[in-house]
């Protein structure tokens, strides 16, 4: 059984991520939930915010990694699609401006270090407004 809880943001430590449209959110384990991109008046964002459900805390990671153009984690994103397998976060698609993105990448929440996934076959056409369902066995 679940049950709605008002909140107020004297309830939680930390800086809670900027309003937005367009970004994910995905459970991380049993104790996180990661936000990633969306709009903010008009402006497309990267940003990772987390949220650790025991600690009641909003934070920031600072992400390592780099993609094929050299820079640390995707591209700055709406629309996209994003899916959580055991500690990390799968990134797909999305949107940029007026460009439909087709890029694919992975978040190992472990050790905040992004990977951009470029050699696992050929990847969907570019798209944004995607769904995903993970199945649970």
């Amino acid at each position: 059984m679940h049950y709605w809880v008002r909140a107020f943001a004297s309830d939680f430590s930390g800086t809670p991520p900027q309003p937005r449209s367009g970004h994910t959110a995905v459970p991380i384990g049993k104790s996180k939930i990661v936000v990633f991109g969306g709009l903010l008046d008009k402006k497309f964002l990267s940003d990772i915010t987390v949220y650790d459900i025991e600690n009641k805390l909003w934070f920031q990671p600072e992400c390592t990694g780099n993609g094929s153009d050299g820079q640390v984690g995707p591209n700055p994103r709406a629309f996209h699609v994003a899916v959580a397998i055991d500690c990390h976060m799968f990134i797909f698609g999305g949107r940029s401006g007026n460009r439909r993105l087709g890029d694919f990448w992975v978040l190992d929440t472990d050790i905040w270090q992004w990977s951009e996934l470029t050699s696992f076959g050929d990847l969907p056409s570019c798209r944004s407004f995607v769904c995903v369902v993970v199945g649970q066995s």
